[in-house]
């Protein structure tokens, strides 16, 4: 082999290795820190072609008259059996693997289920096998062409987080909804579970749902948020061995089939102990939502009681302060006297609703054409009556009214409702004519929505620190 041969060969296999180590470098610092599945494999697919066609011109610069392409032509019936029986695998795999990583099924980091395989997290994709690390540390190499065949559950799909469903079951004489309270104050002490956001409001955990009465037990389920890459067996066997304490510190029986166990006396005095994530205090407001009863306001002659009843069980339960307790009992009555200057006997309900951060209040009245509400209101409008009335109060009527009248004139727009807002209103429009009163002081927003078939007044009220 002559001088100026030698001297072309080191250049293609030093130009190959430079190549290679700047790949390197860009898989290192920027694949690696975006865990991109489309960039690893075309990272590494591009080391491989830089790789065969540095053979392919090393040959042609050692031969002068056989170069790799001559070499295949001349075997050709060599070539068609090797990729016909060795190389098949390995061609499927490299087509499969950048199929995944063009319609990106999954991505680095998200928690799959393959098919007849254990639940993992992907850690890695080469050119013939796709990576899952198993919550027990087991790393499962499977190949791509399987991977691209298999029916896959991704549990992290296009998710910043993903749920993990719980079921627990109590005994037939237990207090469900202190049950219910329990393991909520369970999925807020877990340092892996994620607050949840529900009508805008951020909540310490999700709800927690009375699904069905079992042959010897009745069943609780709830959900709980986590990030992606935390392991799922981890978070139930958290939330399990604190539930379970929980339970047994309270009394509340774990029913078996034809067997009941007996509850032990446990020394631990605290339920939950938070570990790395910030709990509930006992004296602050609870950031769960929670919904009273519906109140009938029309079928009873105390209606006042029934709404002090139903903001002391709201404010009990989320922990108000004494204060936003009585704010939002002046806000109701105000609220129950202003229907009862427009419709005095009318079918209204009631119920408040929200967090220990933001409550509405709602007040409910059926209004559809053939409703009593609804003629009276429509004889109030030719009466004058509103004429008469310029308060905080005689607005709400005359909105109610602008928006029965319009849902009569537009019949056709069956799907949309009107919705008046006294914040709105105040930013644009002349308010000296409302007077004072609690709601317009206290309250965060008084709103009006007529649909076709009722009218309802929200107060929305946000609650202050103790």
């Amino acid at each position: 082999m002559t001088e100026k041969k030698v001297i072309g060969l080191l250049i293609v296999i030093v130009g190959a290795l430079v190549a290679l180590i700047l790949t390197g470098i860009v898989y290192k610092r920027v694949v690696k820190k975006n865990n991109n599945l489309h960039t690893r494999f075309l990272v590494q697919m591009l080391r491989f072609i830089i790789v065969v066609g540095a053979i392919i011109n090393g040959v042609g610069v050692v031969s002068d008259t056989m170069s790799l392409g001559t070499l295949f032509f001349r075997s050709s019936a060599l070539v068609v059996a090797i990729l016909g029986f060795a190389a098949q695998p390995v061609i499927a795999d490299l087509i499969s693997g950048y199929l995944i990583s063009l319609n990106k099924p999954f991505e680095i980091g998200d928690r799959v289920e393959v098919e007849g395989q254990d639940t993992g997290t992907v850690e890695d994709i080469t050119l013939r096998h796709t990576v899952l690390h198993t919550y027990d540390g087991i790393r499962l190499i499977i190949p791509n062409s399987l991977m691209n065949s298999k029916v896959i559950k991704n549990l992290s799909y296009r998710l910043d987080r993903r749920c993990i469903p719980l079921e627990y079951s109590v005994s037939y004489d237990t207090d469900v909804p202190k049950a219910m309270d329990l393991i909520r104050d369970c999925v807020v002490a877990c340092p892996y579970t994620l607050d949840v956001e529900r009508n805008g409001i951020k909540e310490d955990s999700g709800p927690v749902y009375f699904t069905k009465f079992g042959e010897s037990a009745l069943i609780l389920q709830t959900t709980v948020y986590i990030n992606k890459v935390t392991d799922a067996m981890i978070v139930k066997t958290d939330m399990n061995v604190r539930v379970l304490k929980a339970f047994a510190a309270h009394g509340i029986e774990i029913p078996y089939n034809f067997i009941n166990v007996v509850n032990r006396e446990y020394v631990e005095k605290e339920i939950v102990e938070d570990k790395g994530k910030e709990g509930t205090a006992k004296n602050e407001p609870i950031k769960r939502s929670y919904r009273t009863d519906t109140y009938r306001l029309y079928d009873t002659k105390e209606p006042i009681a029934r709404v002090v009843a139903a903001t002391e069980r709201f404010g009990s339960r989320l922990k108000l302060s004494p204060k936003n307790i009585m704010q939002l009992q002046l806000i109701s009555e105000e609220l129950i006297g202003i229907v009862r200057n427009i419709i005095e006997d009318a079918k209204a309900t009631f119920w408040i609703e929200g967090t220990g951060l933001m409550c509405r209040i709602h007040l409910h009245m059926p209004v559809s054409v053939e409703s009593a509400e609804y003629q009276k209101l429509i004889a109030l409008s030719t009466s004058g009556r509103n004429e008469a009335v310029q308060n905080l109060s005689g607005k709400i009527w005359q909105m109610t009214m602008n928006g029965i009248l319009q849902k009569k004139d537009n019949e056709e727009k069956k799907g949309r409702s009107f919705t008046w807002s006294l914040r709105e209103y105040e930013s644009t429009g002349d308010t000296s004519l409302l007077g004072e009163s609690i709601l317009s002081s206290v309250a965060n927003d008084v709103q009006v929505k007529v649909t076709r078939k009722s009218v309802e007044l929200i107060v929305l009220k946000k609650m202050e620190a103790k």
